[in-house]
């Protein structure tokens, strides 16, 4: 699935008004830090204006040391329009490398991918080895949730609603999930849409809802592609494609 190429269907659409360039970011950086660096995008929300932008936190793991899902470390954030905010050196609410003006105009996005990652100092590889964390050795099921996720997202900003921030979710998704207690848990994905139809997905690729689902990641490594799990989900939200802009290029 080209996501760069289902951003500029976004924004030709939309013209760069909403989350496309927040989901952009969020699943480039998942795909280049989620497993070496134990670091999570977490879609957020605010009371009173619900989506909130995506921030960006440390994994609770061996290296991090932190002690579980609930209290994750924000390294920063990407607001609800894409800006990005370093948590690290400034404080939240500082915009301090103002991507999602430019990203309207029509800049080129893969120049700021690269902005993104030096204004969050975040180096090629990690400090610390994460060889034997979770995220490290099983997290390419988490990315590619993200990734599909992020089409979701891409694809159907006002007729759908993606969100993975623990806080939000372990309340509805625990009670489905046998392995709940898991040491270094994976996390979870609910993707609904305004048809009332919702996906909750384990960070493993386990379907919690609809019950009975094949797990997507074993359907993947069974040799489905990403375009396939895509277009399931999109059948289980009763979702369609938009009806303008070349979406559907590179998802195959």
């Amino acid at each position: 699935m080209d996501l760069r190429q289902a951003f500029e269907a976004w924004r030709q659409r939309s013209g760069g008004d909403g989350w496309g360039l927040a989901w952009y970011l969020a699943a480039e950086f998942c795909e280049r830090f989620y497993c070496s660096h134990g670091i999570v995008p977490h879609v957020i929300m605010r009371e009173g204006l619900g989506y909130y932008g995506i921030q960006l936190d440390r994994l609770p793991c061996a290296v991090h040391g932190a002690p579980c899902h609930r209290n994750p470390t924000t390294i920063g954030r990407f607001t609800m329009a894409g800006n990005v905010e370093n948590w690290i050196t400034g404080s939240a609410g500082d915009h301090g490398l103002k991507t999602g003006d430019r990203a309207a105009k029509g800049e080129p996005v893969a120049p700021m991918l690269a902005e993104a990652v030096r204004h969050l100092g975040l180096s090629p590889y990690p400090e610390k080895s994460h060889i034997h964390c979770r995220h490290h050795r099983w997290g390419g099921s988490y990315v590619l949730l993200f990734r599909l996720a992020a089409f979701v997202a891409l694809n159907h900003e006002h007729s759908a609603r993606v969100w993975n921030h623990p806080y939000l979710l372990e309340r509805e998704c625990r009670p489905l999930d046998p392995a709940a207690d898991q040491r270094e848990h994976p996390g979870y994905f609910s993707i609904c849409s305004d048809k009332g139809r919702k996906v909750l997905l384990r960070g493993d690729g386990q379907v919690l809802q609809p019950a009975g689902a094949d797990s997507l990641w074993e359907r993947y490594m069974r040799g489905e592609s990403a375009g396939d799990l895509y277009r399931w989900t999109l059948t289980e939200l009763a979702l369609g494609e938009p009806q303008t802009g070349p979406m559907g290029i590179g998802i195959g």
